[in-house]
């Protein structure tokens, strides 16, 4: 079981990812904005900082970040760094609209890539175990695969 951060601002992504990883044996826990996710982080590293940002929240490390690639107040990108900088160490990056040079990106700033939506549980669980064991993914740009470019 890994403790996964989800940052989406859509409802209805946010309720289908957190209950797919609560089925795939995940805790999650979700924020809506980079702000509510440095301050989970921090309380990490300060647990003091609980109090600030609520008792719910665990002062437990954060196993992998899931950031919604297009927010309606931050771009997934600079978010994904901004984790990274504050200690997350595992990034993977969500998106409806994928541009096959996301993973170009991604992978350029130290992230585990981009997931393609549509999910499904098995295609899901088995990515988030990939990145949980530090299997690296390439990118192979031209590649399609069911429509979208996909790392391999």
């Amino acid at each position: 079981m890994a403790r996964i951060l989800l940052l989406d601002d859509s409802p209805t992504q946010t309720l289908y990812m957190q209950r797919q990883l609560q089925r795939l044996g995940h805790e999650v826990c979700h924020v809506g904005a980079l702000s509510e996710a440095l301050g989970l982080v921090a309380a990490e590293v300060r647990p003091e900082a609980d109090a600030e940002i609520g008792a719910e929240v665990k002062s437990e490390p954060i196993d992998l970040a899931l950031v919604e690639l297009t927010l309606l107040q931050d771009n997934g990108f600079d978010v994904g760094l901004s984790l990274l900088r504050a200690g997350v160490s595992k990034v993977l990056l969500l998106s409806g609209a994928r541009r096959e040079t996301d993973d170009i990106w991604a992978q350029a700033l130290g992230l585990q890539g981009v997931l393609s939506r549509p999910l499904t549980a098995q295609r899901l669980g088995a990515r988030i175990a990939d990145v949980l064991a530090g299997v690296q993914t390439r990118v192979q740009p031209g590649v399609q695969t069911r429509g979208r470019t996909d790392v391999q």
